[in-house]
């Protein structure tokens, strides 16, 4: 199968989840698939890049990003303009009208106009998580023109579906709400994981510190914001008085300046690190407050294939189908998530088990392998079906 791979971002390094996801589905692809990868840039290609995804491309091309012209200010969502690669859609229309592909991939909502309206190549439009949805909790409490935004937003994922039928998302709840909107779309989840090259546990495994929890995520990214800094504000200090030697290691790249004010005693901001395996490995607990949802976790994931107990909001778990109690700690309420938490840090030997039976859930359900082969019939069923444009919203 001959698959041409629209990306609106390098997938490497692997600093961000959304990068994590994008390079494993391709490496996991690339012996089922042949993958032609045309990627947007920033500025230039990073350095590494060509040499990570090569050898699971058969071709690969980079584009700059330009700024858009000033009507699509009027016309277009920030997120697709930000984007923004005039070359690219040069480029990718022309191939189209001169190669034969089984299908078109489109890596992100923003994406959806970049293909010619009247395409015959069947497409996929994968979701990394629901951006509108995303947007709206972050809108909320924002001024009319972070809502005018919105709206071209909403307007953006209605084109999306009135041109693709096949839309792939990370969590089922993401799939349930996109059918709600728009009706009979053919929604199929492929779901985050981890790689067991690198997140497999010890044996017997490494001593994990008793008093240190972790936080893992990109620290620019507006949900992580609000759920470390709320955990922090409100959750942390009645913690921190039951357990004195408490500390919470905040790990992730980019952290914005509200972030970085966290910094105390008992809250380390370490920034991007080489590698965050290390830090689940010795944590006690990595913990996932997130109040505002869509798609699924890697850091979950990568925790429990590690055997590293977890704390979680439900929201913030949403798409893996794990058993609270069982695997891991999920709960609603702050006062609920500092007890669990408690729990954890009182009792180790138990908060192991948990994440042993966690591990194995993971590495039976999660392996990025077992993902994109799950992707990769996603597309021949789609390609074997044709172009499948929503009559409903022609």
């Amino acid at each position: 199968m001959k698959v041409l791979f629209l990306c609106p971002f390098v997938p490497w390094p692997l600093e961000s989840g959304g990068k994590i996801r994008t390079y494993h589905l391709i490496r996991g692809a690339a012996s089922r698939a042949e993958i032609h990868l045309r990627m947007v840039q920033e500025d230039e290609a990073p350095e590494g890049a060509l040499e990570a995804l090569a050898p699971h491309c058969a071709s690969i091309e980079f584009f700059e990003r330009q700024k858009a012209l000033p009507l699509a200010r009027w016309t277009r969502p920030k997120l697709e303009r930000w984007f923004h690669s005039p070359a690219l859609v040069q480029s990718v229309r022309s191939e189209l009208g001169r190669a034969e592909f089984d299908l078109v991939h489109l890596d992100e909502l923003l994406l959806a106009r970049v293909l010619p309206p009247a395409l015959g190549t069947p497409v996929v439009q994968h979701h990394h998580k629901l951006d509108t949805v995303l947007y709206e909790s972050l809108s909320r409490g924002q001024g009319p023109q972070r809502h005018f935004d919105l709206w071209k937003l909403r307007r953006l994922e209605r084109e999306s579906a009135r041109r693709y039928r096949h839309h792939i998302l990370c969590s089922p709840e993401d799939a349930e709400l996109l059918n709600a909107r728009y009706g009979h779309l053919s929604c199929r989840v492929v779901a985050n994981g981890f790689d067991p090259a690198v997140f497999t546990p010890q044996d017997p495994p490494s001593p994990r510190v008793p008093r240190r929890i972790l936080f893992l995520g990109s620290m620019n990214y507006g949900p992580n914001v609000d759920a470390v800094v709320h955990f922090v504000r409100a959750l942390l200090p009645a913690l921190v008085e039951r357990y004195p030697d408490l500390v919470l290691e905040i790990v992730g790249g980019s952290p914005t300046d509200e972030v970085r004010a966290l910094a105390a005693d008992r809250v380390r901001i370490l920034g991007r690190v080489p590698e965050v395996r290390s830090y689940l490995e010795e944590a006690a607990a990595l913990i996932v407050p997130l109040r505002i949802g869509g798609g699924t976790r890697l850091k979950i994931a990568e925790a429990l294939a590690l055997a590293t107990p977890v704390v979680s909001t439900r929201i913030g778990a949403e798409g893996l189908g794990l058993t609270d109690r069982e695997h891991l700690h999920l709960t609603d309420t702050d006062a609920d998530f500092v007890q669990r938490l408690d729990e954890v840090l009182g009792d180790p030997p138990a908060a192991q088990a948990m994440g042993l039976r966690g591990s194995k859930q993971v590495h039976g359900r999660f392996r990025w392998d077992a993902l994109a082969a799950k992707l990769v019939e996603t597309w021949s069923a789609v390609a074997a079906g044709g172009n499948g444009a929503h009559p409903k919203l022609r």
